[in-house]
């Protein structure tokens, strides 16, 4: 029982600092505010967290990590290089969108950051681009896809996907994000596929 009451707590805090950081920003949260928020004694986050610094990262790396998960499991659902682009992209759509606290650290904050959290999120998007990489490569070996450099290609799909979250963050999250899928999985596929895109 005492481990799972350290865990709540720990989960508690992670979901507080990430509502905070994404409405407030990084510099302008106290540990006394996520404190307050998770209903914890403010030196209890001192016990998982040596530093607010150390919070962040924890915030990034249990959101990226179950996102870049569902991302994988996602893609090894469907079948073919066009599915696999459309799972991709839409649930990585949808994941930003069911998290707007973390979506607007992610984009909105990072550049505040120091280098430990710029750090993990590159090595987030890195594991994003590899997934993109390999969705890529598996259309251009089926013949699907054009021939093309598949890490430059990963590159340009995730920019055109970050700039599309980056996007719905700027106007305050005020519309669906999963709702621009299609557009965008529409606009990659356009550009990659040899004999043209079914209705997705």
């Amino acid at each position: 029982m005492a481990r799972k009451r350290v865990g709540n707590k720990r989960e508690r805090i992670i979901n507080a600092a990430a509502k905070l950081f994404g409405e407030k920003g990084y510099h302008r949260t106290t540990t006394s505010e996520i404190a307050d928020a998770a209903g914890v004694a403010a030196g209890t986050i001192y016990i998982y967290f040596a530093s607010k610094e150390m919070l962040i990262v924890g915030v990034f790396e249990e959101f990226l990590g179950s996102h870049m998960e569902r991302l994988s499991e996602g893609v090894r659902a469907v079948s073919g290089a066009e599915a696999k682009t459309r799972r991709l992209l839409t649930l990585g759509l949808e994941l930003m969108e069911s998290n707007p606290s973390s979506a607007r650290i992610f984009l909105s904050q990072l550049r505040q950051s120091s280098e430990m959290v710029k750090t993990v999120a590159k090595k987030s998007s890195r594991i994003y681009m590899d997934i993109i990489e390999d969705v890529v490569s598996g259309g251009i070996e089926a013949g699907t896809f054009r021939e093309f450099d598949p890490a430059t290609t990963a590159i340009m799909v995730f920019g055109a996907y970050q700039y599309v979250v980056f996007e719905w963050v700027a106007a305050d999250c005020s519309y669906s994000l999963g709702a621009k899928a299609k557009a965008l999985s529409d606009f990659v596929l356009m550009g990659m596929s040899r004999d043209g895109i079914s209705e997705g």
